[in-house]
């Protein structure tokens, strides 16, 4: 009987590390994709090829995406648009939560800046 329970035991645990294995699997092997498709996506939509960094961490996605201030003025719906591209395109990424940011191309998008650790160099001529 303890046999059966430690089969049963195993195989339950073998089955729950696939299955969250494969559910990353997707949502990594989505970001990548996104990544390649969204600008194709957004220069067909809007005539530029934007700048665009995309974070993946556990449970969100940060998309920032800068246009010039000539398309900025133009569109106000950007983050409506790309937020409908993922929900229709990549549904395993829009289950998460998804944070997009559209800046001006060139400029920094609005994070909060650490202070500069001294480096070493300067700290041994001291």
């Amino acid at each position: 009987m303890k046999k059966l329970f430690k089969a049963l035991l195993l195989l339950g645990g073998t089955a729950l590390a696939a299955h969250f294995g494969l559910k990353t699997y997707k949502r990594i092997n989505g970001s990548i994709k996104l990544s390649q498709s969204l600008p194709e996506f957004l220069n067909n939509v809007y005539g530029e090829i934007p700048e665009m960094n995309i974070s993946r961490t556990l449970n969100s996605l940060n998309i920032k995406i800068g246009f010039s201030q000539e398309i900025l003025d133009k569109h106000t719906d950007i983050e409506n648009t790309v937020q409908e591209y993922i929900d229709d395109f990549y549904p395993e990424l829009s289950k998460n939560a998804v944070e997009i940011n559209i800046h001006l191309k060139g400029e920094e998008a609005e994070e909060p800046q650490e202070p500069a650790e001294p480096s070493v160099e300067s700290e041994e001529k001291e």
